[in-house]
């Protein structure tokens, strides 16, 4: 099993993004969850792993574009 972990501290925005994907990102090789203040990536494999990765990268950048935008 391979897991990886990304704190995002207390970004309540990227949070309650991530714990709503967890229903969405479940698949029979992996899956993303949030424990505490981190997202983490459970997969089977490292291409499964690579998967995930690119799917919490990608939403990150999303969010992370959005707060921006809240700010203006």
């Amino acid at each position: 099993m391979y897991r990886l972990v990304i704190n995002v501290g207390n970004d309540e925005l990227v949070l309650r993004t991530f714990k709503i994907l967890e229903g969405e990102v479940r698949f029979p090789r992996g899956r993303l969850y949030v424990e505490g203040g981190s997202i983490v990536a459970e997969a089977a494999d490292a291409a499964s792993l690579r998967s995930l990765l690119h799917t919490v990268m990608r939403a990150l950048y999303v969010v992370e574009h959005i707060g921006e935008w809240k700010s203006l």
